[in-house]
């Protein structure tokens, strides 16, 4: 017997992410079906006879892609489905028009009431890294030079700024470093990190954050394996 009156634990949300399917459903199916995804995903409407429309998610997670889906068979990762876009272009310049697929379905959750927005990054952008992909060559350290820490920060922030401002969504938490234990050297975006650079990269995030006016909170990190 469920007895509502009493509480034994408070969730923070009910969540999931946009990685990887819906940059492809966002930008290339139906409208209509879109709708129903978002329906399915988000809506908290019930129908007459009391059954739910959808699941109700109260959290969407935007990956913050690294580019290596501009970068085709060349960047190293055999399947489509696990690359991504990019806001910062293979020469260095900011597009602001980046990931539209997943926008759409950033602003289709805010219209069906999801009011928590986390963004999170499996690997920095492919002009950034080490060795031009978005995965790790070697697995033991960050693909990420200390040199461009500050310039991944103030990429960071510009993402956040330019969707808030875009697309009307308020990223209350920024993820920087996505399952970190991991060496992804391959299969799909993503990078290891030592914790002495998600610490100095903290700080360059959060700096960045500040100065760009901002109120989203860094969540260090995404990690499956604490010790």
């Amino acid at each position: 017997t469920v007895n509502p009156d009493r509480e034994f634990q408070t969730i923070h949300n009910f969540g999931a992410s946009d990685a990887w399917s819906i940059q492809f459903v966002g930008a290339y199916w139906p409208e209509a079906k879109q709708e129903r995804i978002a329906d399915l995903l988000f809506s908290m409407e019930e129908r007459e006879d009391g059954s739910p429309v959808g699941i109700g998610l109260s959290a969407w997670r935007f990956n913050i892609g690294a580019g290596s889906a501009a970068q085709g068979e060349e960047s190293g990762i055999n399947d489509r489905w696990r690359r991504a876009g990019s806001f910062l272009r293979p020469a260095g310049s900011f597009d602001p028009e980046a990931q539209p697929g997943q926008r759409i379905f950033l602003r289709r959750a805010r219209e069906r009431g999801v009011d928590q927005f986390y963004a999170f990054v499996n690997s920095p952008p492919v002009a950034l890294t080490r060795n031009g992909r978005a995965h790790s060559s070697g697995g033991d350290s960050a693909n990420l030079a200390p040199e461009r820490y500050a310039e991944y920060a103030r990429f960071l922030a510009d993402v956040v700024a330019q969707v808030g401002t875009a697309d009307g969504i308020e990223f209350a938490y920024l993820s920087p470093f996505n399952e970190p234990q991991w060496e992804w050297q391959g299969g799909q975006e993503g990078s290891p990190w030592q914790n002495h650079e998600v610490a100095a990269v903290t700080r360059e995030v959060s700096a960045a954050l500040v100065e760009a006016g901002l109120a989203t909170q860094i969540e260090i990190p995404e990690t499956a394996q604490y010790d």
